[in-house]
C-alpha cells in the first residue's frame, strides 16, 4: 500500500492545498497479491513466477573472508582475503592510488557448481582492483584485459588518515557484455534514441566530504578505452581535478580530502541507469578513515590484536544475492532468462528482469504478481506504454545472505572482545540483527556434548552476548548503545515515545554500525547465529521474501518451496560465530561499558561538531521554524511511470498533475532543482514519507542531525539512541515526518573548483524547457534502496559560494 495525495499538507502553517484524492490507494504489493477470493484464474503469463530461487546450499561450511592484514595474509577456506589498497606514491600533497574496474570471477560458496559438471563454478562479478604492481601477481580478466593484480570481492579497502588526502585514479576496464539484465528504458541508457553503453561507471565515496567534481554523481560516468559501444566517452558532469594532468583514456581521478573524523565509509558505483546493477554485481568496497583520537583507544577499550586488524576491526559487509539455479529450475520459473546468452548460468548472479504485475494488461489478476499494474489502479495511468521485455523492478530482495562475499559464512572467534564494522550493502533489503546461541539436537546448553549436532538455526530462547554499538556512519556516538540484552525480534516501526524499541540493530541499506561484542565469557565450542528477521520490503513485508526453516511452501504464489533445516535459501541466518579455545582475555563487562562510556564522552566532542538543534526538540507538524531555522518541507512519494510500473520520487509540498490526472508531490531527478544552499548555510528539512515503505535517505556532502520524528497526528516518534550522533543515511518511516538539520560546508581544496554546468536533462536535446543550468557544486540526495534510487528517487542539491542567482550568472565559476 502507499499513502497518496493526503491533505496533510494543510497542517503546515495554514497552507491549504486542494487535492483530487485524499484516501489510501492500493499501489504496491499487498497480502492478497492482487488475488480476489472466489475468482477463477487462468494461467496468467503462462503460470511463470518470473522469479528464481537459489540452489539449495548447506549453511556455515565456508569461512568468512578476512582482511589481508599482513605480508603473509590469512585466507578464507575458499582461498580469498580482502586486500588493503597500496598507494603507488605518497608525498606532502597526499597518497596516490590506481584502482581498476574489471569483470572477474570468485567462488562465493563451495557448493556452487557448474551446470554441466561437478566442477566448482566461480560467480561472475565486477569490481575494483588495486593496480599497484607490488600488490599481487598479474591475472587476466574474463574480458581478456591483463591487470597488475588480482581482484577480490569488496576490495581493495582504502585505509586513509585524517587530513591526508587520497588521490585515486580509477580506470574503467569493462569491455565484455554485461552479465546482468539491462533495462534500456531507464534514464541514461538511451539518449535521443541511441543505445548507450551499460559498462559506464561513476565512483562515489559514500559518506565522503568531497568536492563535487570528485563526488561521483550519476552524470560523472566514463567508459573504457576499449568499450565496444562508446570507447572513452565521458559523461556531461565529468571533470578532472584542476591542476592535475588528464589521467588518460578510460580514466577518472578523484580527490578525497579525508577532512573527517574516524569512520567507516565505502565507495561504490553511481552511474546513471546502472547503479543498482553494478553494485549488485560487486562494485562496492570499504573505505576507512582513522585518526589519533581513535588510535588512542587501541589496546584499552578497543582490542588491537591481529584478529581485530590492529584495532581497525573486522568488516562485516552484508548483502543478499540470488544465484542462478539449475537449468531445469530456471526454465520452470523464469524461462526468458535463457534467452540472453550474456547472462549467467548456474551459480552466477540472478536478478529480476520482468515487471511481474499483480494484473496483466487485460486486468486479470495474477496470483504470482508482485507489483501493481498502473493500468489497473484507480485512477489508472492514461495510455501506458507496453512494458519492456527486460525491465527494472520496484525492489530486488534476494534469497541468500552474503557476508564479505561468502554465502552463509562462519567466523572463528577466541573468547575475547571483537570490534566489527558492519555495513548493510544490500540493494534493497533491511536487516534487524540479533545474536543467539545456535540450536542443537537434542537442545541442550552450548557447547555441545559428544554425539549432538548443531541445527544451523538460532535458538530464539537463548540470547547471545550483548551488542555494544559505539559508532555509525558519521563516526563515534556520544554514548555507547547496548543492544541484544535481550534481543528484540521485529515488531514493526515505533509509533510512540512510550513504545519499547521494536527491533534490535535495525540497519537499512547503506547504514553502518561500529560494534563491540565480548565473547570472553562464552564457552569454547559454542556456536552463535547472527540472526535477521526484518521484513522485506520494510515494514509490511512480502512473505515470499522471508526465507526461514519452517516456512511454508509458497510456489503457488510464485515463491519458494519450504526451506529445509540447515539449508538455504534462508534470509534469517546471516552467519555463524564459532568460539574456539585460544587467544582469550578476561573482561568484566560492566566495567568495560563504563570505560567505553567515559572514552566516548571525551572523544565525541573532540571529533564531532555540536548539535545544530538542541537534542530532544519536539517538531510539530505546524512548526515553520526549528531551532531558529526555517523548516523546509520535503516529501517521499510513489507514482507510476509511463509504462505503468511503480516508481518512487522525492519532492517538496509543491504539486503537479501526473499521468493519472491527479496531483502528486514528487519530481524527477532531471526536473529543475528545489534543494539549493549557499556555502556555510544551515538548513532544517522536515521530510514527510507519503509511501508505505521505510526509505533510507542518503545525503551527499553533508552529515545530518536527526532532530525529531512526528506522526501525522502530531505525536512524537522516538529517535533511536544510535541515531543521536551524526548520520548521512536516515530511515524515513511511513506516515511520519522526519526532521533533519545540516550545514552545507564545502571542503577546502588546493585548487579552484569549477561550477557544474550542463543541461537539466543531458539525455535529451536542448530546448526551451531543457535548458543549460549552473548547478554550482552539484550533489544529490536519494533513497539508498537502489531500485528506488534508479527509478527515480533522487534529486540534485546545489551549493553555491554566494547567494547570486545561478540563472543570472550561468557561467559563474566558483
Amino acid at each position: 500500500m502507499c499513502f497518496r495525495n493526503f491533505t496533510k499538507w494543510s497542517r503546515w502553517a495554514g497552507l491549504v492545498v486542494v487535492v483530487a484524492i485524499s484516501t489510501l490507494l492500493p499501489c504496491r504489493f499487498s497480502q492478497d497479491r492482487g488475488v480476489v477470493p472466489g475468482m477463477a484464474y487462468g494461467q496468467v503469463d503462462g503460470g511463470y513466477a518470473r522469479w528464481a530461487q537459489s540452489p539449495i546450499l548447506d549453511k556455515f561450511v565456508d569461512s568468512l573472508t578476512p582482511v589481508c592484514n599482513s605480508s603473509a595474509p590469512v585466507f578464507s577456506s575458499l582461498g580469498y582475503c580482502i586486500p588493503i589498497a597500496q598507494p603507488v606514491t605518497s608525498d606532502s600533497t597526499g597518497k596516490y592510488y590506481n584502482i581498476g574496474i574489471v569483470d572477474y570471477t570468485q567462488q562465493m560458496h563451495s557448493q556452487l557448481y557448474d551446470q554441466n559438471s561437478n566442477d566448482l563454478h566461480p560467480t561472475k562479478l565486477r569490481g575494483y582492483v588495486d593496480q599497484n604492481p607490488n600488490a599481487q601477481p598479474t591475472y587476466t580478466t574474463d574480458g581478456g584485459v591483463t591487470s597488475s593484480v588480482a581482484p577480490s570481492y569488496l576490495g581493495p579497502i582504502i585505509v586513509a588518515q585524517h587530513d591526508t588526502p587520497a588521490i585515486v585514479t580509477y580506470e574503467n576496464l569493462l569491455t565484455a557484455p554485461f552479465f546482468l539484465p539491462v533495462d534500456t528504458t531507464y534514464m541514461g541508457l538511451t539518449v535521443m534514441g541511441m543505445a548507450q553503453s551499460p559498462n559506464r561507471t561513476a565512483v562515489h565515496l559514500h559518506g565522503g566530504f568531497t568536492p563535487w567534481i570528485s563526488d561521483g554523481t550519476p552524470f560523472q560516468w566514463f567508459t573504457a578505452s576499449g568499450d565496444t559501444m562508446q570507447p572513452n566517452v565521458r559523461g556531461p558532469s565529468y571533470v578532472q581535478v584542476p591542476g592535475m594532468s588528464d589521467p588518460g583514456a578510460g580514466k577518472w581521478t578523484a580527490y578525497y580530502t579525508n577532512d573527517q573524523s574516524a569512520r567507516f565509509m565505502f565507495y561504490h558505483d553511481h552511474a546513471v541507469g546502472t547503479t543498482r546493477l553494478n553494485v549488485y554485481a560487486g562494485m562496492a568496497a570499504g573505505y576507512l578513515i582513522t585518526d589519533s583520537q581513535e588510535q588512542s583507544l587501541y589496546g584499552t577499550v578497543l582490542p588491537n590484536n591481529a584478529a581485530n586488524n590492529g584495532g581497525l576491526g573486522i568488516p562485516l559487509i552484508i548483502q543478499d544475492k540470488t544465484f542462478v539455479p539449475s537449468s531445469g529450475d530456471i526454465t520452470a520459473n523464469d524461462p526468458s532468462w535463457n534467452d540472453n546468452p550474456d547472462w549467467g548460468t548456474q551459480g552466477d548472479l540472478w536478478l529480476a528482469h520482468v515487471y511481474k504485475a499483480n494484473q496483466d494488461d487485460s486486468g486479470t489478476p495474477d496470483p504470482k504478481g508482485r507489483w501493481d499494474n498502473g493500468k489497473w489502479v484507480y485512477p489508472p495511468v492514461q495510455d501506458p506504454l507496453p512494458k519492456p521485455s527486460i525491465s527494472g523492478v520496484a525492489e530486488a530482495n534476494m534469497d541468500t545472505p552474503v557476508v564479505n562475499g561468502v554465502a552463509y559464512p562462519y567466523l572463528q572467534v577466541a573468547p575475547r572482545r571483537y570490534r566489527f564494522r558492519i555495513l548493510n550493502a544490500a540493494n534493497d533489503r533491511h536487516v534487524n540483527l540479533q545474536l543467539y546461541y545456535e540450536g542443537n539436537t537434542p537442545i541442550t546448553t552450548s557447547p555441545l556434548p559428544s554425539g549432538q549436532t548443531y541445527v544451523g538455526d538460532a535458538d530464539l530462547t537463548r540470547p547471545g552476548p550483548p551488542i555494544l554499538q559505539i559508532g555509525n556512519e558519521g563516526g563515534f556516538l556520544p554514548v555507547p548503545v547496548e543492544m541484544n540484552n535481550p534481543p528484540t525480534q521485529w515488531g514493526g516501526v515505533p509509533t510512540s515515545t512510550t513504545m519499547p524499541t521494536p527491533y534490535t540493530l535495525w540497519m537499512a541499506p547503506a547504514e553502518r554500525a561500529d560494534i563491540v561484542i565480548d565473547f570472553s565469557n562464552i564457552p569454547t565450542g559454542t556456536r552463535l547465529i547472527l540472526y535477521n528477521d526484518a521484513p522485506s520490503p520494510a515494514p509490511m513485508g512480502d512473505p515470499r521474501l522471508d526465507y526461514y526453516t519452517g516456512d511454508l511452501d509458497q510456489t503457488a504464489s510464485g515463491g519458494a518451496p519450504a526451506t529445509l533445516p540447515g539449508k538455504g535459501p534462508n534470509t534469517r541466518t546471516i552467519m555463524e560465530f564459532r568460539v574456539v579455545g585460544t587467544g582469550g582475555e578476561t573482561i568484566d563487562y560492566p566495567t568495560f561499558v563504563t570505560d567505553m562510556t567515559n572514552a566516548l564522552a571525551t572523544i565525541y566532542p573532540a571529533t564531532q561538531p555540536p548539535a545544530i538543534v538542541p537534542p530532544g526538540t519536539f517538531v510539530s507538524t505546524r512548526d515553520t521554524k526549528v531551532g531558529g531555522y526555517a523548516n523546509q518541507i520535503k516529501s517521499l512519494n510513489e507514482d507510476f511511470d509511463d509504462y505503468g510500473r511503480l516508481k518512487q520520487n522525492l519532492g517538496t509540498f509543491a504539486q503537479h498533475l501526473n499521468n493519472q490526472g491527479i496531483n502528486v508531490s514528487g519530481f524527477a531527478y532531471v526536473d529543475p532543482p528545489t534543494e539549493i544552499a549557499t556555502k556555510g548555510q544551515t538548513q532544517v528539512w522536515t521530510i514527510a514519507n507519503n509511501t508505505g515503505d521505510v526509505h533510507p535517505i542518503h545525503f551527499h556532502l553533508v552529515n545530518v542531525q536527526v532532530v525529531a520524528r512526528t506522526d501525522w497526528a502530531n505525536n512524537p516518534v522516538p529517535v533511536d539512541p544510535n541515531e543521536l550522533g551524526w548520520k548521512e543515511t536516515v530511515r524515513m518511516l511511513p506516515g511520519t515526518n522526519t526532521t533533519v538539520a545540516m550545514k552545507f560546508s564545502l571542503p577546502t581544496v588546493p585548487f579552484i573548483t569549477p561550477s557544474s554546468i550542463r543541461l537539466l536533462d543531458p539525455t535529451m536535446a536542448e530546448s526551451s524547457v531543457n535548458r543549460w543550468h549552473n548547478f554550482g557544486s552539484e550533489y544529490v540526495w536519494h533513497c539508498h534502496m537502489l531500485e528506488h534510487e534508479e527509478h527515480d528517487m533522487m534529486r540534485v542539491i546545489e551549493v553555491y559560494q554566494t547567494s547570486i542567482s545561478p540563472e543570472n550568472f550561468l557561467l559563474l565559476q566558483q
